[in-house]
């Protein structure tokens, strides 16, 4: 299903990050090409691994693994926190 988000949580030191989506929020991390806060993505968040997202905000696609869908608040702070 195509999900929109926007991203409102990063690692420091990974490529992770956190998108608030209706859903909850999905941690991914990115594999190939940029993302920042507060850009807004689209694309298939509602499964785990290997998937592009739309960067609405530049217009490119991100290459992604979903490590987790459906989060709460408090999940998706943890798996920001971990390495």
């Amino acid at each position: 299903m195509h999900i929109k988000g926007i991203v409102c949580g990063y690692h420091a030191q990974m490529p992770r990050f956190a998108i608030r989506t209706d859903c909850g929020y999905s941690v991914v991390d990115v594999e190939v090409g940029q993302r920042r806060m507060h850009d807004q993505v689209a694309g298939e968040l509602d499964g785990h691994g290997q998937t592009t997202l739309q960067n609405e905000t530049t217009g490119e696609d991100v290459e992604v693994c979903v490590e987790a869908i459906q989060a709460t608040r408090e999940g998706a702070a943890s798996l920001l926190r971990s390495r």
